[in-house]
């Protein structure tokens, strides 16, 4: 069955959708439900300051039915998401092919920006890509948003990295029906780890894994990532700010948890959950913001925040300021005069501002309509999907309150948090804390990527906490499977950055060797290139190889060419 849906001012025909696309559908009967052509908006590109000049990809959305249980291919069935991203003036049939893994969800940020997001807005996740001009393939994963089956939460069991792998290998072999060109499988994060797990269960799939920031643990308990965040990245003049902030939210409890208490109970947190939430994100707090921070952005919120606070006449880091830091788990007190005036009781009446509902779709989704996902998803599984699967196959990392408070913590407190020792999350999450775990799977990762046939590609950032659960070195055989740790990178490392170029030339070499002499470049720099650089094509015109970008020509040095 084929379906166009289209919605908004640039709407196309039936008959406009490309041939791949038709032939796509052709040639798996029953199996793809429909390709829907991803408009762009008018609305979108004003707010991204773009015009239809900008753009040079055209987006479709991809529904592909799955089982819930490949074990019964016969039985209950749901529709797999994924968005494809093709340059409009390359043969997408002959083009490399680089899947992203994102883990979760299909992202936000198509629901904000421009449908062409995907290509030329996903660093590092779309540097393949661009370097090569290739199709770019995100798939969401299994259970999360609109990819899942009605109540999914009913069997989790079925929530499974294996389960995940086979929807991912039936869709790749159903676009290689048409999309010709090599195969690279990416993903960061949760999606790093289900890239190198897609080779563990299908190393067929592509010619090349890639997998960036990807943490590995075969327990739930691992605090290979806390000591690596307490020893590791940033400066020392910053980690030592930070453990005493963490010591300040234990020795000072009796009076920041008062504080922290009124801000929870103002913007209606359930109040029988808040004493866990300060005994779990107090030890925790930073730890994300270091992953996505660098030194030069943490001096800049510092001095937001003495600037926020000589407005409002705080003299010092105080019991309220401490307060407000916690509840928005940032050292950036973005919303520090609402979150003051709530604690100073100035406005009595005041009603905190609420981030609106993301927009949804503006074509229908196949599968699950949206008000069956929000009105029966009874334990919140688009959020917590993973901490299912992370309590039962891929492990967590845990932190040891003892290694980060010190013995003067309060006893109270330290009490409390030893009841809990052995998974963060806990806490706040008791569905999980009973189902055991399995570490067969981490197992089979490791043993498949030392014994790989295949090229694999470890890319990780020095500053990131999650650098410290990098694959081990004793499975990385230094030929076709290697790790690179980039300095000055986080959680968004990519070879793009630079920061070490004898790495990151490595890494490229490493991939021309699968997918060639490189088709475009990754950005255009220096004085003279556009205000909004990305990425550029390369045209030969007159005997001579420019760049083109923005509609504009360059030299392959980025100077404008008249």
């Amino acid at each position: 069955m084929f379906v166009l849906s289209l919605v908004g001012w640039h709407v196309m025909a039936q008959e406009s959708l490309p041939q791949w696309a038709k032939d796509l559908v052709r040639l798996n009967p029953g199996v793809i439900d429909s390709v829907v052509l991803m408009p762009v908006y008018e609305e979108d590109l004003q707010k991204a300051k773009m015009t239809m000049d900008d753009i040079f990809t055209t987006s479709y959305m991809i529904y592909y039915h799955q089982p819930r249980k490949h074990s019964e291919p016969d039985g209950e069935q749901f529709a797999l998401r994924a968005t494809m991203t093709v340059y409009d003036n390359i043969d997408p049939l002959q083009a490399v092919n680089q899947v992203y893994i994102g883990g979760y969800a299909l992202p936000e940020l198509w629901r904000e920006e421009p449908d062409i997001c995907f290509a030329q807005g996903a660093e590092p996740g779309g540097e393949i890509v661009e370097r090569y001009l290739g199709n770019y393939i995100f798939p969401e994963y299994r259970y999360f948003q609109y990819s899942a089956p009605k109540k999914c939460y009913e069997k989790l069991e079925d929530l499974s990295s294996e389960e995940a792998a086979e929807d991912f290998h039936n869709l790749f072999e159903a676009l290689k029906k048409v999309l010709k060109g090599k195969w690279a499988i990416s993903g960061g994060s949760k999606g790093g780890e289900a890239a190198l797990l897609q080779h563990a269960f299908h190393p067929e799939d592509a010619d090349a894994f890639v997998p960036y920031v990807a943490p590995f643990f075969n327990t739930t308990r691992d605090t290979t990532m806390q000591h690596y965040w307490l020893t590791t990245g940033w400066n020392k003049e910053y980690r030592d700010m930070l453990m005493g902030i963490l010591r300040t939210f234990t020795a000072r409890m009796e009076n920041i948890y008062p504080l922290y208490q009124k801000l929870c109970m103002h913007y209606k947190f359930p109040e029988s959950k808040i004493y866990s939430y300060y005994l779990s994100n107090a030890p925790h707090f930073g730890f994300a913001e270091h992953a996505n921070s660098d030194t030069a952005g943490l001096r800049e919120a510092l001095n937001f925040n003495s600037g926020m606070m000589y407005k409002y006449n705080v003299k010092d880091y105080n019991d309220s300021v401490y307060a407000i830091m916690l509840i928005d788990n940032s050292f950036r007190m973005t919303y520090f005069s609402e979150r003051l005036a709530v604690l100073r009781g100035v406005q009595n009446n005041y009603v905190p501002s609420v981030d609106p509902m993301p927009r949804m779709m503006r074509h229908q989704p196949r599968g699950v309509t949206e008000a069956e996902w929000w009105g029966n998803d009874s334990i919140g599984m688009n959020e917590q999907g993973y901490e299912y699967q992370s309590k039962v196959e891929l492990g967590y990392y845990d932190l040891r309150f003892d290694d980060i408070v010190g013995a003067e913590a309060a006893p109270g407190w330290n009490k409390a948090y030893k009841q809990y020792v052995g998974n963060l999350r806990d806490f706040y999450n008791p569905y999980y804390k009973d189902f055991p775990f399995d570490g067969s799977l981490y197992e089979k990762a490791v043993t498949t990527t030392k014994n790989a046939t295949k090229p694999i590609i470890f890319i990780y950032g020095e500053d990131d906490p999650w650098t410290g659960a990098a694959m081990k070195d004793e499975y990385i055989n230094g030929t076709n499977v290697r790790k690179f740790i980039l300095p000055a990178q986080n959680h968004s490392a990519g070879f793009a950055s630079d920061t070490d170029k004898a790495k990151c030339n490595a890494i490229r070499a490493m991939l021309d060797d699968v997918f060639g002499p490189p088709q475009g470049i990754e950005s255009v720099s220096g004085e003279s290139a556009v205000e909004n650089s990305g990425q550029g094509i390369k045209i030969m015109q007159d005997g001579q190889l420019f760049i083109l970008l923005n509609g504009k020509r360059y030299s392959m040095l980025g100077q404008p060419i008249e």
